[in-house]
């Protein structure tokens, strides 16, 4: 699985303002690199257009559990809907989290390297992030 990088506004926006547990998170999927020292919001990153069995602004995340113990706080999300190509399908590298409750505060992304995932429509290629069910997406201490 590819690491969670996380953006230095998503803290902000983590502590200020976002309610983790009860907001609405979606994963949006781009090709462009984020930039976690300016991007702050999804209109920030290039998201891909609606096409080939994407739809433009991802999929949404279910809220697992959201708790906090001896005052480590954890998020742990369900997987998204998978994505299924169709017709020329679409590729992409980065899957990027944000609330879209909360602004489309951006909080992190996965990079699944160079040459990214090739969704072949022609296949009907699945996708599916998986989303840590043990220890969550983030913790904050």
């Amino acid at each position: 699985m590819a690491a969670f990088v996380k953006y230095n506004s998503g803290v902000e926006a983590l502590v200020e303002g976002i309610n983790a547990g009860s907001d609405t998170w979606k994963i949006a999927l781009t090709n462009t690199a984020p930039n976690v020292s300016t991007n702050t919001v999804l209109a920030d990153i290039t998201d891909l257009t609606t096409v080939g069995g994407y739809t433009a602004g991802g999929n949404t995340c279910s809220v697992t559990s959201s708790l906090q113990t001896a005052g480590v706080y954890k998020l742990i999300l369900g997987s998204p809907t998978m994505w299924t190509a169709s017709g020329a399908g679409f590729t992409f590298r980065y899957a990027v989290l944000y609330d879209a409750t909360s602004s489309n505060a951006l909080v992190g992304y996965w990079d699944y390297g160079v040459g990214g995932v090739v969704m072949n429509g022609t296949n009907g290629d699945t996708f599916t992030i998986t989303l840590d069910p043990t220890n969550g997406v983030f913790t904050v201490s």
